[in-house]
């Protein structure tokens, strides 16, 4: 996995994602995570749109940063993931799900306004 992108935002860290080589190592992910988890962002937003599938190691790594993220009382949200992506990443079946959504916009409402209302 290739981490193409990474932006600290207002409220939230972008990463955005591309295939790596196959059966390498996911040592740019997981870095890049830990730096989104460091940020004391609300959110770490997780743009997927340019997998086609998804390493073992990917999916745990991205469990994990839910999971972490969910003690810091923050989330992880993952945008744009195609359905094959989807269904790697949720048989792992490690808890509760991250957030998936279709769209950045979707994400931004989702981190701000998760229960349909303006956060305080």
């Amino acid at each position: 996995m290739t981490v193409v992108y990474h932006e600290l935002l207002p409220d939230s860290y972008l990463l955005i994602l591309a295939p790596g080589r196959p059966g390498g190592p996911e040592a740019a992910l997981a870095h890049w995570l830990k730096c989104a988890q460091r940020s004391g962002k609300s959110a770490v937003w997780v743009d997927c749109g340019m997998l086609s599938s998804l390493s073992d190691e990917a999916a745990h790594l991205l469990w994990a940063s839910h999971m972490q993220l969910r003690e810091q009382h923050a989330q992880l949200v993952l945008v744009h993931v195609p359905e094959r992506v989807q269904r790697e990443l949720l048989g792992q079946e490690l808890g509760p799900a991250p957030c998936i959504v279709p769209t950045l916009l979707d994400a931004a409402r989702q981190t701000f306004w998760p229960d349909g209302s303006l956060a305080a």
